[in-house]
Protein backbone atom coordinates (compact mmCIF):
# COMPACT_ATOMS: atom_id res chain seq x y z
CA UNK A 1 0.00 0.00 0.00
CA UNK A 2 1.50 3.63 -1.16
CA UNK A 3 2.18 6.12 2.49
CA UNK A 4 -0.02 8.76 1.60
CA UNK A 5 1.50 12.30 2.67
CA UNK A 6 1.13 15.01 4.62
CA UNK A 7 -0.72 18.24 3.28
CA UNK A 8 1.63 20.55 0.81
CA UNK A 9 4.46 18.02 0.99
CA UNK A 10 5.50 16.42 -2.37
CA UNK A 11 6.80 12.91 -3.50
CA UNK A 12 9.34 15.57 -4.74
CA UNK A 13 10.63 18.69 -3.68
CA UNK A 14 12.19 19.43 -7.14
CA UNK A 15 8.84 17.85 -9.38
CA UNK A 16 8.24 19.58 -12.75
CA UNK A 17 4.57 19.71 -13.41
CA UNK A 18 4.53 18.26 -16.97
CA UNK A 19 2.78 21.37 -18.53
CA UNK A 20 5.00 23.84 -16.16
CA UNK A 21 6.42 26.79 -18.96
CA UNK A 22 10.51 26.79 -18.98
CA UNK A 23 11.41 29.63 -16.87
CA UNK A 24 8.19 30.20 -15.23
CA UNK A 25 9.36 30.33 -11.39
CA UNK A 26 5.63 29.15 -10.12
CA UNK A 27 6.40 28.03 -6.82
CA UNK A 28 9.43 29.49 -4.31
CA UNK A 29 10.90 32.14 -1.88
CA UNK A 30 9.73 35.10 -4.27
CA UNK A 31 6.04 34.14 -2.68
CA UNK A 32 7.16 33.70 0.71
CA UNK A 33 8.81 37.42 0.30
CA UNK A 34 6.22 39.14 -0.92
CA UNK A 35 3.57 38.40 1.36
CA UNK A 36 2.96 38.67 5.07
CA UNK A 37 3.68 36.46 7.31
CA UNK A 38 0.59 34.88 8.91
CA UNK A 39 -0.55 34.38 4.82
CA UNK A 40 3.14 33.44 3.12
CA UNK A 41 3.19 29.80 4.39
CA UNK A 42 -0.38 29.20 3.63
CA UNK A 43 -0.58 30.55 0.40
CA UNK A 44 2.77 28.96 -0.36
CA UNK A 45 1.84 25.25 1.14
CA UNK A 46 -1.73 25.15 -0.96
CA UNK A 47 0.01 26.16 -4.17
CA UNK A 48 2.50 23.27 -4.11
CA UNK A 49 -0.07 21.05 -3.68
CA UNK A 50 -1.69 22.02 -6.40
CA UNK A 51 1.10 21.74 -8.71
CA UNK A 52 2.11 18.46 -7.31
CA UNK A 53 -2.02 17.19 -8.32
CA UNK A 54 -1.62 18.66 -11.79
CA UNK A 55 2.06 17.17 -12.28
CA UNK A 56 0.45 13.90 -11.29
CA UNK A 57 -1.71 11.45 -13.85
CA UNK A 58 -4.94 11.63 -14.07
CA UNK A 59 -5.60 8.01 -12.95
CA UNK A 60 -2.88 8.29 -10.23
CA UNK A 61 -4.05 11.36 -8.42
CA UNK A 62 -6.35 9.57 -5.79
CA UNK A 63 -3.10 8.89 -3.44
CA UNK A 64 -1.91 11.81 -3.30
CA UNK A 65 -2.86 13.15 0.03
CA UNK A 66 -4.61 12.05 3.49
CA UNK A 67 -7.87 12.87 3.20
CA UNK A 68 -8.35 13.29 6.88
CA UNK A 69 -5.62 15.87 6.93
CA UNK A 70 -6.90 17.92 4.54
CA UNK A 71 -10.39 18.10 5.98
CA UNK A 72 -8.14 19.51 8.86
CA UNK A 73 -6.48 21.73 6.72
CA UNK A 74 -9.59 23.09 5.07
CA UNK A 75 -11.11 23.47 8.48
CA UNK A 76 -8.18 25.83 9.48
CA UNK A 77 -8.08 27.78 7.05
CA UNK A 78 -12.33 28.26 7.32
CA UNK A 79 -11.81 28.87 11.03
CA UNK A 80 -8.59 31.41 11.06
CA UNK A 81 -8.83 35.28 11.58
CA UNK A 82 -6.72 36.38 8.56
CA UNK A 83 -7.87 37.66 5.20
CA UNK A 84 -11.33 35.80 3.74
CA UNK A 85 -10.68 36.68 0.43
CA UNK A 86 -7.53 34.46 0.25
CA UNK A 87 -8.34 32.26 2.79
CA UNK A 88 -11.83 31.01 1.33
CA UNK A 89 -10.36 30.26 -2.13
CA UNK A 90 -7.26 28.10 -0.43
CA UNK A 91 -9.94 26.21 1.69
CA UNK A 92 -11.76 25.41 -1.88
CA UNK A 93 -8.57 24.46 -2.88
CA UNK A 94 -7.73 22.38 -0.25
CA UNK A 95 -11.05 20.50 -0.05
CA UNK A 96 -11.15 19.93 -3.74
CA UNK A 97 -7.55 18.03 -3.54
CA UNK A 98 -8.51 16.07 -0.13
CA UNK A 99 -11.54 14.84 -2.25
CA UNK A 100 -8.77 12.26 -3.88
CA UNK A 101 -9.95 10.99 -7.62
CA UNK A 102 -13.03 12.78 -7.56
CA UNK A 103 -11.56 16.56 -7.45
CA UNK A 104 -13.17 19.42 -10.01
CA UNK A 105 -10.50 21.00 -11.76
CA UNK A 106 -12.50 23.13 -13.36
CA UNK A 107 -13.20 24.62 -9.35
CA UNK A 108 -9.48 24.04 -9.16
CA UNK A 109 -8.68 26.70 -11.63
CA UNK A 110 -11.43 29.08 -10.77
CA UNK A 111 -9.94 29.56 -7.27
CA UNK A 112 -6.64 29.37 -8.33
CA UNK A 113 -7.89 33.07 -10.01
CA UNK A 114 -9.65 34.00 -6.91
CA UNK A 115 -6.45 34.25 -5.53
CA UNK A 116 -4.89 35.93 -8.25
CA UNK A 117 -7.39 38.34 -8.19
CA UNK A 118 -6.79 39.14 -4.19
CA UNK A 119 -2.77 39.31 -4.88
CA UNK A 120 -3.21 41.50 -7.79
CA UNK A 121 -5.00 43.13 -5.64
CA UNK A 122 -2.80 43.77 -3.26
CA UNK A 123 -0.12 43.97 -5.35
CA UNK A 124 1.69 40.59 -4.59
CA UNK A 125 2.25 40.39 -8.13
CA UNK A 126 4.35 37.05 -7.97
CA UNK A 127 1.64 35.40 -5.71
CA UNK A 128 -0.53 36.22 -8.55
CA UNK A 129 1.23 35.07 -11.79
CA UNK A 130 1.92 31.79 -9.38
CA UNK A 131 -1.69 31.02 -9.37
CA UNK A 132 -2.56 32.11 -12.88
CA UNK A 133 0.00 29.37 -14.11
CA UNK A 134 -1.45 26.50 -11.61
CA UNK A 135 -4.72 27.82 -13.17
CA UNK A 136 -3.96 27.12 -16.58
CA UNK A 137 -2.13 23.92 -15.08
CA UNK A 138 -4.78 22.42 -13.62
CA UNK A 139 -7.38 22.61 -16.15
CA UNK A 140 -4.81 22.54 -19.45
CA UNK A 141 -8.02 21.78 -21.75
CA UNK A 142 -9.17 24.65 -21.01
CA UNK A 143 -7.27 27.44 -23.09
CA UNK A 144 -8.40 30.36 -21.96
CA UNK A 145 -6.85 29.97 -18.63
CA UNK A 146 -3.27 29.69 -20.68
CA UNK A 147 -4.55 32.37 -22.61
CA UNK A 148 -5.10 34.36 -19.52
CA UNK A 149 -1.96 33.16 -18.07
CA UNK A 150 0.07 34.83 -21.10
CA UNK A 151 -1.81 38.10 -20.92
CA UNK A 152 -0.74 38.75 -17.03
CA UNK A 153 3.03 37.42 -18.06
CA UNK A 154 2.87 39.95 -20.63
CA UNK A 155 1.26 42.64 -18.35
CA UNK A 156 3.90 42.45 -15.64
CA UNK A 157 7.16 42.22 -17.78
CA UNK A 158 7.77 38.74 -18.07
CA UNK A 159 7.34 38.56 -22.19
CA UNK A 160 9.46 34.72 -22.14
CA UNK A 161 6.86 32.98 -20.26
CA UNK A 162 4.03 35.39 -22.03
CA UNK A 163 4.85 33.59 -25.40
CA UNK A 164 5.27 30.55 -24.07
CA UNK A 165 1.48 31.06 -22.44
CA UNK A 166 -0.18 32.30 -25.52
CA UNK A 167 1.37 29.84 -27.67
CA UNK A 168 -0.03 26.97 -25.92
CA UNK A 169 -3.37 28.29 -25.54
CA UNK A 170 -3.35 28.74 -29.33
CA UNK A 171 -2.78 25.10 -29.93
CA UNK A 172 -4.96 24.04 -27.24
CA UNK A 173 -7.88 26.22 -28.62
CA UNK A 174 -6.75 24.58 -32.31
CA UNK A 175 -7.47 21.37 -31.04
CA UNK A 176 -10.85 22.53 -29.37
CA UNK A 177 -12.32 24.52 -32.45
CA UNK A 178 -12.51 27.00 -29.70
CA UNK A 179 -12.01 29.85 -32.80
CA UNK A 180 -12.51 32.75 -30.63
CA UNK A 181 -10.11 31.28 -28.08
CA UNK A 182 -7.70 30.91 -30.94
CA UNK A 183 -8.23 34.33 -32.61
CA UNK A 184 -7.63 36.13 -29.12
CA UNK A 185 -4.20 34.06 -28.25
CA UNK A 186 -2.89 35.05 -32.00
CA UNK A 187 -3.59 38.60 -31.45
CA UNK A 188 -2.39 38.47 -28.09
CA UNK A 189 0.78 37.24 -29.43
CA UNK A 190 1.03 40.17 -32.06
CA UNK A 191 0.58 42.69 -29.29
CA UNK A 192 3.45 40.64 -27.25
CA UNK A 193 5.57 41.22 -30.39
CA UNK A 194 4.70 44.49 -30.97
CA UNK A 195 5.48 45.56 -27.03
CA UNK A 196 8.80 44.21 -27.75
CA UNK A 197 9.62 45.76 -30.81
CA UNK A 198 9.27 43.23 -33.55
CA UNK A 199 6.65 44.68 -35.47
CA UNK A 200 6.98 42.90 -38.20
CA UNK A 201 5.96 39.68 -36.59
CA UNK A 202 3.07 41.12 -34.79
CA UNK A 203 1.68 42.04 -38.14
CA UNK A 204 1.88 38.33 -38.95
CA UNK A 205 0.33 37.09 -35.71
CA UNK A 206 -2.68 39.71 -36.36
CA UNK A 207 -3.34 38.73 -39.75
CA UNK A 208 -3.58 35.05 -38.40
CA UNK A 209 -5.74 36.16 -36.39
CA UNK A 210 -7.42 38.34 -38.77
CA UNK A 211 -7.71 35.43 -41.27
CA UNK A 212 -9.56 32.96 -38.43
CA UNK A 213 -11.92 35.80 -37.15
CA UNK A 214 -13.01 36.17 -40.59
CA UNK A 215 -13.55 32.56 -41.30
CA UNK A 216 -15.13 32.24 -38.75
CA UNK A 217 -17.64 35.36 -38.54
CA UNK A 218 -16.50 36.79 -35.22
CA UNK A 219 -17.11 40.56 -36.19
CA UNK A 220 -16.04 42.10 -32.83
CA UNK A 221 -13.18 40.59 -33.00
CA UNK A 222 -11.96 41.01 -36.00
CA UNK A 223 -12.27 44.75 -35.53
CA UNK A 224 -10.00 44.51 -32.63
CA UNK A 225 -7.78 42.67 -35.09
CA UNK A 226 -7.51 45.36 -37.61
CA UNK A 227 -6.86 48.25 -35.16
CA UNK A 228 -4.07 46.36 -33.43
CA UNK A 229 -2.91 45.45 -37.80
CA UNK A 230 -2.93 49.66 -38.31
CA UNK A 231 -0.68 50.34 -34.67
CA UNK A 232 1.92 47.33 -35.98
CA UNK A 233 1.78 48.17 -39.73
CA UNK A 234 2.33 52.26 -39.24
CA UNK A 235 5.06 51.59 -36.77
CA UNK A 236 6.70 49.45 -40.18
CA UNK A 237 6.36 52.35 -42.01
CA UNK A 238 3.59 51.66 -44.15
CA UNK A 239 1.18 54.26 -44.02
CA UNK A 240 -0.78 53.86 -46.67
CA UNK A 241 -1.37 49.96 -45.59
CA UNK A 242 -1.82 51.10 -41.72
CA UNK A 243 -4.57 53.72 -43.10
CA UNK A 244 -6.39 50.70 -44.97
CA UNK A 245 -6.69 48.71 -41.93
CA UNK A 246 -8.00 51.56 -39.88
CA UNK A 247 -11.20 52.43 -42.23
CA UNK A 248 -12.11 48.69 -42.36
CA UNK A 249 -11.88 48.96 -38.29
CA UNK A 250 -13.87 51.86 -38.78
CA UNK A 251 -16.61 49.65 -40.49
CA UNK A 252 -16.77 47.33 -37.88
CA UNK A 253 -16.81 50.03 -34.63
CA UNK A 254 -19.49 52.03 -36.66
CA UNK A 255 -21.68 49.52 -34.86
CA UNK A 256 -20.75 50.26 -31.48
CA UNK A 257 -17.64 49.18 -30.04
CA UNK A 258 -15.46 50.43 -26.76
CA UNK A 259 -12.44 50.79 -28.83
CA UNK A 260 -13.37 53.28 -30.97
CA UNK A 261 -11.94 56.60 -28.81
CA UNK A 262 -8.65 54.44 -28.67
CA UNK A 263 -8.73 54.28 -32.76
CA UNK A 264 -9.58 57.87 -33.13
CA UNK A 265 -7.01 58.94 -31.28
CA UNK A 266 -4.16 56.00 -32.37
CA UNK A 267 -5.00 57.68 -36.11
CA UNK A 268 -4.89 61.21 -34.77
CA UNK A 269 -1.29 60.11 -33.00
CA UNK A 270 -0.06 59.14 -36.35
CA UNK A 271 -0.57 61.97 -38.08
CA UNK A 272 0.54 64.24 -35.44
CA UNK A 273 3.68 62.24 -35.76
CA UNK A 274 3.86 62.59 -39.72
CA UNK A 275 3.14 66.48 -39.53
CA UNK A 276 -0.92 66.33 -40.53
CA UNK A 277 -1.52 68.45 -37.24
CA UNK A 278 -4.45 70.23 -38.66
CA UNK A 279 -6.18 66.95 -40.06
CA UNK A 280 -5.29 65.18 -35.96
CA UNK A 281 -7.00 68.03 -34.59
CA UNK A 282 -10.05 67.54 -36.15
CA UNK A 283 -10.37 64.25 -34.80
CA UNK A 284 -8.58 65.55 -31.71
CA UNK A 285 -11.11 68.05 -30.60
CA UNK A 286 -13.47 65.51 -29.98
CA UNK A 287 -11.97 62.77 -28.20
CA UNK A 288 -11.21 65.05 -24.65
CA UNK A 289 -14.91 63.95 -23.20
CA UNK A 290 -13.82 59.75 -23.95
CA UNK A 291 -10.85 59.94 -21.63
CA UNK A 292 -11.70 60.71 -17.63
CA UNK A 293 -8.60 58.36 -16.51
CA UNK A 294 -5.61 60.69 -16.19
CA UNK A 295 -3.55 57.74 -17.75
CA UNK A 296 -5.59 57.75 -21.06
CA UNK A 297 -6.83 61.48 -20.73
CA UNK A 298 -2.91 62.54 -20.53
CA UNK A 299 -2.25 61.40 -23.55
CA UNK A 300 -4.67 62.85 -25.40
CA UNK A 301 -3.97 66.23 -24.43
CA UNK A 302 -0.32 64.97 -25.61
CA UNK A 303 -1.51 65.11 -28.60
CA UNK A 304 -3.44 68.23 -28.43
CA UNK A 305 -0.52 70.03 -27.19
CA UNK A 306 1.64 68.96 -29.95
CA UNK A 307 -0.76 69.13 -32.48
CA UNK A 308 -2.41 72.62 -31.42
CA UNK A 309 1.56 73.71 -31.70
CA UNK A 310 1.95 72.74 -35.10
CA UNK A 311 -0.70 74.35 -36.18
CA UNK A 312 -0.06 77.94 -34.10
CA UNK A 313 -3.13 77.50 -32.10
CA UNK A 314 -1.57 79.18 -29.19
CA UNK A 315 -5.20 79.47 -27.43
CA UNK A 316 -5.41 75.06 -27.53
CA UNK A 317 -1.68 74.65 -26.52
CA UNK A 318 -2.01 76.21 -23.42
CA UNK A 319 -4.79 75.06 -22.51
CA UNK A 320 -3.86 71.40 -22.84
CA UNK A 321 -0.53 72.10 -21.54
CA UNK A 322 -2.33 73.71 -17.80
CA UNK A 323 -3.75 70.41 -17.83
CA UNK A 324 -0.89 68.33 -18.89
CA UNK A 325 0.62 70.03 -16.04
CA UNK A 326 -2.11 69.38 -13.50
CA UNK A 327 -2.02 65.02 -14.60
CA UNK A 328 2.06 64.79 -14.71
CA UNK A 329 1.99 65.19 -10.74
CA UNK A 330 -0.97 62.90 -9.99
CA UNK A 331 -0.03 59.12 -8.75
CA UNK A 332 -2.40 57.52 -10.81
CA UNK A 333 -1.23 59.37 -14.67
CA UNK A 334 0.52 56.01 -15.09
CA UNK A 335 3.75 55.35 -16.98
CA UNK A 336 2.89 58.06 -20.06
CA UNK A 337 3.92 61.30 -18.24
CA UNK A 338 7.17 61.55 -19.23
CA UNK A 339 6.05 61.00 -23.34
CA UNK A 340 3.36 63.69 -22.79
CA UNK A 341 5.84 66.10 -21.64
CA UNK A 342 8.09 65.09 -24.38
CA UNK A 343 5.02 65.85 -26.79
CA UNK A 344 3.88 69.23 -24.80
CA UNK A 345 7.60 69.91 -25.33
CA UNK A 346 7.63 69.60 -29.33
CA UNK A 347 4.43 71.32 -29.62
CA UNK A 348 6.04 74.47 -27.62
CA UNK A 349 9.13 74.84 -29.64
CA UNK A 350 6.55 74.83 -32.54
CA UNK A 351 5.13 78.07 -31.00
CA UNK A 352 9.14 79.34 -29.53
CA UNK A 353 7.94 79.17 -26.77
CA UNK A 354 11.41 77.92 -25.48
CA UNK A 355 11.42 78.33 -21.60
CA UNK A 356 7.84 75.56 -21.48
CA UNK A 357 9.81 73.19 -23.82
CA UNK A 358 12.66 73.44 -21.58
CA UNK A 359 10.89 73.23 -18.33
CA UNK A 360 8.68 70.12 -19.93
CA UNK A 361 12.15 68.37 -21.12
CA UNK A 362 13.89 68.51 -17.63
CA UNK A 363 10.67 67.27 -16.22
CA UNK A 364 10.16 64.34 -18.80
CA UNK A 365 13.56 63.45 -18.39
CA UNK A 366 13.45 63.09 -14.59
CA UNK A 367 10.33 60.92 -14.76
CA UNK A 368 11.96 58.72 -17.22
CA UNK A 369 15.28 58.25 -15.40
CA UNK A 370 13.03 57.16 -12.04
CA UNK A 371 10.90 55.01 -14.02
CA UNK A 372 14.05 53.32 -15.93
CA UNK A 373 12.62 54.73 -19.81
CA UNK A 374 16.24 54.68 -21.46
CA UNK A 375 13.74 55.42 -25.07
CA UNK A 376 12.48 58.33 -23.64
CA UNK A 377 15.77 59.65 -21.85
CA UNK A 378 17.08 59.97 -25.40
CA UNK A 379 14.11 61.35 -26.17
CA UNK A 380 14.05 64.15 -23.85
CA UNK A 381 18.48 64.59 -24.52
CA UNK A 382 18.21 64.77 -27.96
CA UNK A 383 14.93 67.51 -27.85
CA UNK A 384 16.67 69.47 -25.28
CA UNK A 385 19.69 70.13 -27.10
CA UNK A 386 17.88 71.22 -29.85
CA UNK A 387 15.58 73.48 -27.73
CA UNK A 388 18.87 74.97 -26.35
CA UNK A 389 20.25 76.07 -30.07
CA UNK A 390 16.32 77.34 -30.60
CA UNK A 391 14.90 75.14 -32.98
CA UNK A 392 11.78 73.89 -33.44
CA UNK A 393 10.65 69.69 -33.02
CA UNK A 394 8.20 70.69 -35.89
CA UNK A 395 7.69 73.30 -37.84
CA UNK A 396 4.22 75.55 -37.30
CA UNK A 397 1.72 75.57 -39.58
CA UNK A 398 2.64 72.26 -41.34
CA UNK A 399 2.71 72.64 -44.96
CA UNK A 400 1.25 68.46 -45.48
CA UNK A 401 -1.90 70.07 -44.01
CA UNK A 402 -2.40 71.87 -47.22
CA UNK A 403 -2.15 69.23 -49.54
CA UNK A 404 -5.22 67.83 -50.84
CA UNK A 405 -5.72 64.11 -49.93
CA UNK A 406 -8.88 62.63 -50.21
CA UNK A 407 -8.10 59.38 -48.71
CA UNK A 408 -6.81 61.37 -45.45
CA UNK A 409 -10.03 63.52 -45.32
CA UNK A 410 -12.00 60.95 -45.54
CA UNK A 411 -11.08 58.85 -42.84
CA UNK A 412 -10.72 61.90 -40.27
CA UNK A 413 -14.24 62.63 -41.37
CA UNK A 414 -15.78 59.38 -40.74
CA UNK A 415 -13.62 59.47 -37.46
CA UNK A 416 -15.14 62.69 -36.37
CA UNK A 417 -18.52 61.42 -37.34
CA UNK A 418 -19.40 58.06 -36.26
CA UNK A 419 -17.62 59.76 -32.77
CA UNK A 420 -20.30 62.49 -32.77
CA UNK A 421 -22.55 60.11 -33.27
CA UNK A 422 -21.75 57.83 -29.92
CA UNK A 423 -24.18 59.24 -27.66
CA UNK A 424 -22.23 57.57 -24.24
CA UNK A 425 -18.44 58.23 -23.97
CA UNK A 426 -16.59 54.74 -24.26
CA UNK A 427 -13.20 53.67 -22.29
CA UNK A 428 -10.09 52.92 -23.88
Amino acid sequence: MTARRRPGRPRNADFTAPLTIPGGAVAGADLVRELPAEVSLSVWQTLRSVLLWAAEDPGLRGDLFEPCAMTEWETELLENDWDADVRCPLAVLVGQLGRQGDASAETIAHACLSVTDWALEHGYVATALAYAEAAALSWPQHPRYAWLAGRLMRAHGRPREAEAWLKRAERAANRLADWEGRTLSLNSLGNLYYGMGNYSQAAKMHRDALKVARRHRLRKREGEILHDLFVATWYMGYAEEAEQYARAALEVYKDGHPRLATLAHDVAFSWVAEGYYGRALTVLQGLERYFELPSERIRVLASIARAAGGCNATEMFSSAAKEIWTLADRQDAGQGVAAALVELARGATSLAKWDIAEEALLKAREVAVLRSEEDVVAEADDALSAVSAHRAAAPARSTLDTVPSQRLDTLANGLVVTLRATAVPVAA
